[in-house]
């Protein structure tokens, strides 16, 4: 049975990554390593990163309403112990 098309958002294309050799034998922590000393690679240049427009607005967005009252900010520690939550 073919699938059928989503609505609302398009889909994006996935990009096919060959894994490294060896990267299943690795332990689940050492896959985690790996995977986040190659994000550090890539994270040492962040301006060579494009950033979406809607990134940006989104991002423009929330300055301003925090500007227009700082009160209703959360420290972020809050905000992750809120999405660590199970039961969220």
């Amino acid at each position: 049975m073919a699938s059928r098309p989503r609505k609302g958002k398009p889909r994006t294309a996935r990009t096919v990554v060959t894994e490294p050799a060896g990267f299943k034998s690795l332990p689940k922590i050492e896959q985690i390593r790996y995977l986040q000393a190659l994000w550090d690679r890539i994270a040492d240049g962040p301006g060579q990163l494009p950033v979406p427009k809607s990134h940006l607005s989104f991002a423009k967005e929330r300055l301003s309403e925090y500007r227009q009252d700082p009160s209703r900010a959360r420290p972020a520690h809050d905000v992750f112990r809120h999405l660590a939550k199970p039961d969220r």
